[in-house]
């Protein structure tokens, strides 16, 4: 289950996603778009990767296209912005499942 269509029901749930303004181009507007992803995600552009390196989730060692990119990393955040929960990726490749988030976001509600 993908976390847009996990959380779709809550209306007091956003979705943000943080990219590095040199994932931001034509391909990838094209696959927001198509994904209809604008719908139920917010999207973000870190200019220069400010936050990702506040929150020191740059990837390390990256290819040159990847410079800037952050690591796959999930923050769930209650009403008053504190951080309930984190979970950091090291492998892009495996996603946290969506009821991982759900059961947290039960916890705090």
């Amino acid at each position: 289950m993908e976390l847009r269509e996990a959380f779709e029901a809550q209306d007091d749930v956003v979705l943000l996603y943080v990219l590095a303004d040199n994932q931001v181009n034509e391909k990838t507007v094209r696959f927001i778009d198509g994904l209809g992803l604008r719908d139920r995600v917010r999207f973000l552009v870190d200019d220069g990767s400010a936050a990702i390196d506040t929150l020191g989730v740059r990837l390390e060692n990256p290819e040159p296209m990847e410079a800037g990119v952050p690591i796959p990393t999930t923050y769930l955040l209650d009403r008053e912005g504190r951080v309930r929960f984190v979970d950091v990726r090291r492998d892009f490749h495996i996603w946290l499942d969506a009821r991982v988030l759900i059961d947290a976001l039960a916890e705090i509600q």
